[in-house]
């Protein structure tokens, strides 16, 4: 028996750049990505199309000729998969399938590369690259780079420096925008990073250049965008104690007022606090789950002395406002707010630290009393510090305060209803007995009894709905704090998983069974959370003050995905919504607690089902509209599914094994589905279902004129 070897057409090289990049923009991050994972400090690229040619350079560990043949020069190279972290700053890696080199030639015709290791300051290797001429020699395997090895001219440190001439595609300002979009969440927001040697892990920097001037604005305004997307912002000036303060939200005029903090050993200092709401589609094209890792990384309230970042107040879970403090001890008034500003439960709208960023201005120079450590990274620990605290979180508190106060505001405009005085119907006829005659009295009588009884009886099922809002609001508010818990206990876990990782150890046995302990927890983690992403909406005020007429196929696409962790595989259909269709003005949380509850029902009627499938329609006919939800499940009779709606109705037995495994309920879902569909003008039914689904959930609503 003889053997054989497979042989790769060099052609291969043009496909996969075609197929794996797509996108010049996706293949220019890719070069900016390898420069983050080769631990530079600063990436800069200079894009002129007119000029035919890209640089990209790079103050990373740079390669040495080894490493050049093992990790450049192999396609598809795995190394970074395997090894995860950056291996002298221990970033995680951005890119594992080895696609930069894909990325070099789909963008240029030709390549040369300049890099010097950190291992060898002295030298610099050169490379060049003709594509078409790799692609012309006919196997992958025969394909070649030109190099040479000489003395590293003076000027270029260590690092990488890649040179792209005869380029392909064509940049434009989307393009641009496109580039940014790819790498905006590897910049910290933080100013002279390199001028920070405690964070080196943080400090990364891109700089762009182009002759065309709309280029560079574009390019920074959107890499700059996330922190333009505050929900409000506090701006304060201290001035020897006397404290200036200004509140804006988003879209309104500032409101100001001006405290004191007495005896105070402070003479200045500024500062600016952003607060964002990560909710719901945000500007820019800035994707939601991304902006909250980058603030988890990023955010807090940071602290400059004369222009100089302080490291310790560069990471969020430091907390030096002690914010997260209050959250724990479930505050519910400020320590620090008169009595006149203070609203029950107020603190409860105290954002969280990785919600906010803040830049706080001092100088240490100017302050004799406020003192700065001697290893530079934080400040000292006396009355100076306090009084910096107090009045830094004094303007937070008022946020608080002044938000839930607006929310209370709101709430009241929404439900204030003008109280009807009305007589028994029953009362009336009676005293006008004599003027009616007999046949007519009779009629009358026994109609309003049949409908007095009807009322009644209507009144005592409302009642007994009612009577289910105290407990359903009481585990809400559990709900909320069990959240907040739990986000801190996230932090705890990875905190955690990353010092299991960092573990250095020649012990093959022990190295595999910290892996394995490191790769649990971390999925575990990752269950947990999209578990919790189920109670986003609710773990937010602002989502429940805020009503509008949201997109209806956008609500039920972010609700699949919130409960993605229950669907087990089920898919959800939601392409047959019209992406016009709005739904009735309502809240985020009443929409969750909608189609939460019916998609959950769903997926209980789905377990025993050879087929399962949920598909979501819409419908408009003239000024009427309908969702319509449907299932390939168990089924429901719709003579008696009214009765479905009621609270503690069950209709589907779930085995023991099925309940723990998470499957049923307590016959509440569709009981608030009615109430909260009633409270927002939409009507609920079960209907006949299309052919091919045995259930079919409708909510319609007519639209005014």
């Amino acid at each position: 028996m003889q053997t054989l070897h497979f042989t790769v057409d060099s052609a291969l090289l043009k496909e996969l750049g075609e197929h794996l990049v797509g996108k010049p923009y996706i293949a220019l991050a890719e070069l900016v990505k390898n420069g983050y994972d080769a631990d530079a400090f600063r990436v800069t690229i200079e894009l002129d199309p007119d000029q035919d040619r890209i640089v990209v350079t790079d103050t990373g560990h740079g390669m040495d000729l080894e490493e050049f043949k093992r990790f450049w020069m192999r396609i598809g190279s795995t190394h970074k998969k395997e090894q995860r972290i950056s291996r002298k700053l221990h970033r995680s890696m951005t890119g594992s399938k080895g696609i930069g080199r894909l990325a070099v030639q789909y963008l240029a015709a030709e390549l040369t590369l300049f890099t010097t290791s950190e291992h060898d300051l002295k030298s610099q290797l050169m490379a060049h690259v003709k594509w078409e001429e790799a692609v012309r020699s006919g196997e992958l395997t025969s394909a070649t780079v030109e190099y040479e090895i000489t003395t590293k001219p003076n000027g270029f440190e260590q690092g990488t420096r890649i040179v792209l001439s005869g380029l392909r595609q064509k940049w434009g300002v989307e393009e641009i925008e496109g580039l940014a979009r790819e790498i905006w969440w590897l910049r910290p927001p933080f100013r002279n990073p390199l001028s920070v040697p405690g964070e080196s892990k943080q400090a990364f920097d891109i700089e762009f250049s182009s002759h065309n001037e709309r280029f560079e604005s574009v390019f920074d305004r959107q890499v700059k965008a996330v922190l333009e997307l505050w929900h409000a912002r506090i701006i304060g000036k201290n001035d020897s104690g006397k404290v200036s303060l200004a509140l804006q939200y988003a879209g309104e005029e500032p409101i100001t007022l001006t405290h004191f903090v007495h005896d105070s050993d402070l003479k200045d200092g500024e500062w600016e606090i952003r607060i964002y709401q990560w909710q719901y589609k945000q500007r820019f094209g800035i994707k939601v789950q991304d902006a909250r890792v980058y603030f988890k990384n990023f955010g807090g309230v940071h602290v400059y002395d004369g222009g100089f970042h302080l490291p310790f107040y560069g990471d969020p879970r430091n907390d030096w406002l002690r914010i997260e403090l209050d959250h724990s001890h479930r505050l519910t008034l400020s320590a620090l707010l008169p009595k006149e500003m203070q609203v029950d439960l107020g603190m409860q709208f105290l954002p969280t630290l990785t919600r906010i960023f803040g830049v706080v201005n001092v100088s240490t120079s100017q302050e004799p009393e406020l003192k700065i450590l001697i290893t530079r990274d934080r400040l000292q620990e006396n009355k100076a510090l306090d009084d910096l605290r107090s009045m830094v979180r004094f303007g937070l508190d008022w946020y608080a305060m002044e938000t839930k106060r607006r929310s209370l505001k709101y709430l009241k405009s929404v439900t204030e209803v003008e109280p009807v005085k009305f007589q028994k119907v029953e009362d009336v006829l009676v005293a006008h007995e004599s003027e009616i005659p007999k046949e007519v009295y009779e009629d009358l009588r026994k109609g309003i009894e049949e409908a007095t009884s009807s009322v009644e009886a209507e009144t005592e099922r409302t009642a007994k709905q009612v009577g289910l809002i105290g407990p359903l609001a009481t585990a809400g508010i559990s709900t909320l704090a069990y959240q907040h818990e739990l986000r801190r206990q996230f932090q705890d876990i990875e905190e955690i998983v990353e010092r299991i990782g960092n573990i250095k150890t020649e012990n093959e046995e022990l190295k595999k069974t910290l892996n394995e302990l490191k790769e649990d927890l971390s999925l575990w983690v990752q269950r947990v959370k999209s578990t919790s992403a189920m109670f986003a909406y609710f773990a937010d005020g602002e989502n429940l003050r805020m009503r509008e007429r949201f997109p209806a196929r956008k609500v039920l696409e972010e609700t699949k995905a919130q409960i993605s962790v229950l669907a087990r595989g089920i898919p959800i259909e939601v392409v047959n919504v019209d992406e016009n269709l709005l739904l009735p003005k309502a809240s985020l949380v009443e929409w969750a607690a909608i189609f939460q509850n019916v998609f959950t029902n769903a997926f209980n009627a789905l377990v025993d089902s050879d087929k399962k499938l949920i598909k979501v329609s819409s419908k408009v006919n003239d000024r009427d509209r309908e969702i319509l939800i449907q299932d390939t499940g168990s089924g429901v009779n719709l003579k008696t599914a009214g009765t479905l709606f009621e609270p503690f109705e069950r209709r589907i037995t779930i085995s023991p094994e099925r309940r723990a495994l998470g499957y049923g309920g307590m016959g509440l879902g569709l009981t608030i589905v009615r109430l909260v569909a009633n409270n927002i003008g939409c009507r609920v039914a079960f209907v006949e279902p299309e052919e091919g689904f045995s259930t079919a959930f409708c909510l319609s609503w007519r639209e005014s004129e």
